[in-house]
């Protein structure tokens, strides 16, 4: 079988070369002349076969490695974010999560049904509505703007819990802020369930 460049003769045996070779050995004569035997050993017979190099393939494609990358520094990013958040969790206790940490709440007290706020109509109706079911504490800052939550729903209930203690003293501050939020609804003119 002709050989080309580029390919490797391998050995299918595993058996070592054995070097051919001839050994006379003398047998006595005996009774009847025999003549002498001569042993022959041979080698194993080995079968090559022709292989070409197998091609290693790499992934020329650098930006899977890259996607992996970005992936990876995104999690390490995610992950210390978060642990600096519960570490600022952690700090604050519940004091510092009431807009008004000190309320003192009547005995017996009921809150009225109320009508949730959604943040799509009149923000100025919804208070003068509240104000009027709460109308019993109406001199009572802390009380009116403590249940205020209560009357809140969806993105304005999100809005009330992100206010600042600091901000909001008393319910006229509350109101202000409110109407300043929602404002943009009175300016919308009523569609067919308003009307």
């Amino acid at each position: 079988m002709p050989l080309t460049t580029g390919e490797i003769l391998r050995p299918v045996s595993c058996e070592p070369p054995v070097p051919t070779f001839q050994h006379t050995i003398f047998v006595p004569p005996s009774i009847t002349t025999r003549s002498q035997a001569i042993m022959t050993y041979s080698a194993p017979v080995i079968h090559t076969v022709p292989q070409n190099e197998e091609p290693i393939f790499h992934s020329g494609n650098l930006e899977a490695y890259n996607r992996v990358d970005d992936i990876q520094e995104k999690y390490e990013r995610m992950n210390r974010e978060m642990q600096a958040l519960e570490k600022e969790l952690s700090k604050n206790d519940v004091y510092d999560l009431c807009l008004v940490p000190n309320v003192q709440i009547p005995h017996k007290f009921k809150l009225p049904d109320i009508e949730k706020y959604k943040g799509t109509s009149s923000p100025k109706y919804h208070l003068t509505m509240y104000v009027r079911k709460m109308s019993t504490y109406a001199y009572d800052h802390q009380v009116l703007i403590h249940y205020f939550q209560e009357s809140l729903t969806g993105a304005a209930l999100k809005w009330y819990m992100n206010l600042d203690r600091a901000e909001i003293r008393t319910f006229n501050d509350l109101r202000v802020a409110f109407v300043q939020r929602y404002k943009f609804n009175e300016d919308i003119a009523p569609d067919r369930s308003d009307l």
